[in-house]
């Protein structure tokens, strides 16, 4: 994944559709009139013009089929079941380097949100009356995009979001993901945050981990028009499986001897790279953590690219 950066789309300057917008227009008192577009962010159809203009790659989502009390989609690699009760989480079926994974993502707390509704585009939206709405996608690549809708100034601008069996962690270069619970499981990334306002003007936002919860945080400017449009997206397709070391386990690898050591030892998992030069990129990795304040830890992927590094929160 890259560092948070704003989006890049042709239409980025232009503004939200107005066609889409103009017949559910409403007045707001609490935020000056120059500061906000007239926009029903309750209504669900509205809501998905909304994200359908804002997202800065053009991803498409799949058609959401539906069941007394879910949506379903699936994709080549990947099925989603999306709760109409805005209580449960979205549970997302996939294989991640030959392994069966099955995971849940819960969805924000605290946001008033009624029972979903599927558009005609495959967005499942979840509208509240007095807070920000939530928006799921499932895109054609498969990965899972939940973005919330803000119509206002003083309505939440933080989105936290959480997965039963994993933790949240930011490691050392910024990037943001999921691991398993588990000294050996899934690590599942999450792309870069973005967020837009209704001039197509991206607006200040970043990740910070809260407990086990990956949180969005939106920060407005003067002159951001609401609504905002933000989002966090799960990357199933780049998600991999590796070992999670302990803060004692990273600390131990004080040298290249016992990097070599711990290469020797991923041999038995049928991880197969040449342990010169990686070792000497373990023990430099291991060295960095454990200069950090608080101790960072290492996680090792296994499969399906062997080897690669990141650090994380312990």
């Amino acid at each position: 994944m890259r560092t948070p950066s704003a989006p890049r789309r042709s239409a980025l300057a232009r503004p939200l559709t107005v066609a889409a917008v103009t017949c559910c227009v409403i007045a707001y008192s609490a935020v000056p009139a120059s500061a906000e577009h007239n926009v029903e962010t309750t209504s669900p159809s509205v809501v998905a013009a909304l994200v359908a203009e804002a997202a800065p790659d053009g991803a498409q989502p799949v058609d959401a089929n539906s069941t007394s009390s879910t949506f379903e989609t699936s994709t080549a690699d990947t099925d989603t079941t999306i709760p109409v009760d805005p209580d449960r989480p979205i549970e997302v079926t996939t294989s991640i380097a030959g392994r069966e994974l099955s995971a849940s993502i819960a969805l924000p707390e605290g946001l008033d949100l009624a029972g979903a509704e599927a558009t005609g585009n495959g967005t499942v939206v979840y509208p509240s009356e007095s807070d920000a709405s939530v928006a799921v996608q499932t895109l054609q690549s498969g990965d899972t995009r939940v973005q919330t809708v803000i119509p206002s100034r003083d309505a939440t601008h933080e989105a936290a979001f959480g997965m039963d069996g994993f933790r949240a962690v930011i490691d050392s270069s910024g990037d943001a993901g999921f691991i398993q619970n588990e000294r050996e499981g899934a690590f599942i990334p999450v792309d870069s945050p973005w967020a837009v306002d209704a001039n197509g003007a991206s607006v200040p936002t970043h990740y910070e981990v809260r407990g086990d919860r990956l949180v969005q945080v939106v920060t407005p400017t003067a002159e951001t028009v609401y609504p905002v449009v933000a989002d966090p997206t799960w990357g199933w397709r780049n998600a991999a499986w590796g070992l999670t070391l302990s803060r004692s386990e990273t600390a131990s690898i004080k040298d290249y001897a016992a990097a070599i050591t711990f290469c020797g030892a991923l041999k038995n998992k049928r991880v197969f790279f040449a342990c010169g030069m990686w070792a000497a990129y373990l023990q430099v990795q291991a060295a960095t953590a454990n200069n950090l304040r608080p101790r960072g830890c290492l996680h090792v992927v296994i499969a399906p690219l062997p080897g690669a590094i990141s650090h994380t929160s312990c």
